[in-house]
């Protein structure tokens, strides 16, 4: 058996692989590169992966949608998002328990094959959404963010994927910025809580030619300066352009770019009805997270930018922020 134990998304989960051949996978998926023993019973969610392929046990459950069976707060379901992977999940005793077998049918073996992607949704199924799903049980949200701290002031980077957060996020930790999160958080409404993963960089966009490739034509880095939450005091938009430039923006602007990049998420996409479908069947928890709400009490309360970048990347974040860190610092000295 080998162990993982890792802080993501504002949770302790322990990961149990009794079949000693994943861990190691999914310490790199969370930018550990190193499995390690949990040592701990404090987790918030545990993790078995078993070396049966046998189906788990259904009988006296009833049937919630196609592939999905629940009782006394034990859901079933099987191929979670098509992984391959079926998965008992209970909470019990103020805990997630998620139980988890491989057992492809002929086709989800075949995509197998497609190493990058099929590591991805692993790692999806197996670590990152059930600790999305279980801080959505303490009003936390999932967002498709960066957060990181510059000279002092915490910048909540929005927009969709693809325009060049990480290459900022990576650049600012290389001039000594400290972050939680370059892709995903979940969030309050007050505090970001970074989930795990390793920083994604496009070697089109100046990213570099060695680490492990993902998806997207991107590589894989590990994470330097990580901290496990951030409190944002500027919510940044980002967008290619013409630019760059930096402009305010209205509330109800930064609000939507947020709840539509979230959305929008690759990395989420599986997301959404797996959340449904074990809220609606355990009773805990939202079966629609509340990320308008949540977006809302951000944007409303913050100063909201949008960050025009040319077709290129290169000036640095804390240059082209300056004057606005600047108010932000002053603003917090005051209250």
């Amino acid at each position: 058996m080998t162990s993982l134990s890792l802080r993501t998304a504002g949770t302790t989960v322990a990961v149990e692989d009794l079949t000693g051949r994943r861990a190691a996978a999914l310490a790199r998926a969370a930018g550990v590169h190193t499995a390690t023993g949990s040592g701990s019973s404090s987790w918030g969610v545990r993790v078995v992966i078993e070396r049966t392929h046998k189906p788990f046990d259904t009988r006296g459950m009833l049937p919630v949608t196609r592939g999905v069976r629940a009782g006394d707060g034990t859901v079933v379901l099987e191929s979670v998002g098509g992984s391959g992977f079926s998965q008992r999940w209970e909470v019990r005793d103020g805990h997630l328990d998620v139980s988890s077998r491989w057992a492809p049918s002929a086709l989800e073996r075949a995509a197998n094959l497609a190493r990058s992607r099929a590591a991805a949704l692993r790692a999806q199924v197996l670590l990152h959404y059930p600790a999305l799903w279980w801080a959505g049980t303490r009003g936390q949200v999932p967002l498709h963010v960066s957060v990181l701290e510059i000279d002092s002031v915490v910048v909540l980077l929005a927009g969709p994927g693809g325009v060049g957060k990480s290459t900022l996020v990576a650049d600012a930790l290389a001039a000594g910025a400290r972050a939680t999160c370059d892709n995903v958080a979940v969030c309050d409404g007050d505090r970001t809580f970074g989930l795990r993963e390793p920083l994604r960089l496009a070697v089109a966009d100046g990213g570099p030619a060695h680490g492990a490739r993902t998806t997207h034509g991107r590589r894989e880095l590990p994470w330097t300066r990580h901290v496990p939450s951030l409190v944002p005091d500027l919510v940044v938009v980002v967008r290619r352009g013409d630019g760059p430039r930096v402009r305010p923006i209205a509330p109800e602007q930064a609000r939507d770019a947020l709840v539509a990049g979230t959305y929008a998420a690759g990395e989420l996409r599986r997301f959404w009805p797996l959340t449904a479908v074990v809220g609606l069947a355990t009773g805990v928890g939202p079966v629609h997270p509340h990320i308008d709400e949540v977006a809302a009490r951000l944007t409303s309360r913050l100063p909201c930018l949008e960050l025009e970048l040319g077709r290129r990347p290169g000036v640095p974040l804390h240059t082209l922020l300056g004057p606005h860190l600047d108010r932000a610092r002053r603003q917090e000295s005051s209250r």
